[in-house]
């Protein structure tokens, strides 16, 4: 994969302003971004990534921020950069959520924030899709099973919290796997004013209607989803330990 670095002084620069003031060019953000840079311990930003703006490769672009590797002097993060063009002033609510989720082991961890930048763990990671493609052996199906029960644990967990990611209904961009297990990101549409539905969104995309719904289907043995679409229902009226129960049985993650 090819990598670019440049250090704080370069940043404002083209063609690296392109990605710290995106999507257009700012001098004037840069250099008051060189400051939040500077406060969060950054040194330099590493472009590497399948995303790309101009030459430059980052980590991911979503409608609110653009996400690149950071090196500071305690290591190396990931750096989400919020756009000019963002529908928010500041990153303060998506930093809150994220950190909530945080406190029950969900989404990576956050390091420090300032008005425009979030850093966070870095999590060098595959898509959903990639690494259920990449089972082999008489084990692959445990091994999926293990992956679907952690993610909805996960999902869970944020549904006890009250917290909606807001995104799961496309897993592919939200829900990645690293260090051997799933772990949802971009908690920039969460919120917490609505009714959360991560379990339900998350297990409609896995098992329903993803594009990964047939080959997960296919690695865990379910021919017919009607079911669990009547589950998965009961769940998202009562939000219940009981309704979450009954999905897991039904999937043959836990025992019945």
């Amino acid at each position: 994969m090819q990598s670019e670095r440049a250090r704080l002084e370069e940043l404002t620069k083209v063609p690296y302003i392109q990605v710290l003031t995106y999507p257009r060019i700012s001098l004037k953000d840069a250099r008051q971004r060189l400051g939040q840079l500077k406060k969060l311990g950054v040194e330099e930003l590493v472009f590497e990534g399948h995303t790309r703006v101009g030459r430059l490769g980052i980590l991911g672009l979503g409608t609110v921020g653009v996400v690149v590797k950071a090196k500071t002097t305690e290591g190396t993060y990931a750096l989400k950069i919020r756009r000019l063009d963002a529908n928010r002033p500041d990153m303060e609510v998506e930093v809150k959520l994220t950190s909530l989720a945080n406190r029950v082991g969900v989404g990576p961890e956050v390091y420090g924030h300032t008005k425009d930048m979030i850093l966070m763990r870095l999590i060098e990671s595959q898509e959903v899709a990639a690494w259920l493609r990449g089972l082999e052996g008489k084990g692959k199906r445990d091994q999926a099973r293990e992956m679907v029960h952690a993610l909805l644990n996960q999902c869970r967990k944020l549904d006890i919290m009250g917290i909606d990611h807001g995104q799961l209904s496309n897993l592919r961009k939200h829900a990645v796997i690293a260090e051997g297990q799933p772990w949802i990101i971009d908690f920039e549409s969460a919120g917490t004013g609505r009714r959360p539905r991560n379990v339900t969104t998350a297990a409609q995309y896995l098992f329903v209607g993803g594009a990964v719904s047939p080959l997960l289907r296919r690695i865990l043995g379910i021919r017919e989803t009607s079911a669990l679409t009547r589950l998965l229902a009961n769940y998202k009226h009562d939000l219940s330990d009981y309704s979450y129960a009954k999905i897991l049985e039904h999937l043959r993650i836990v025992p019945s």
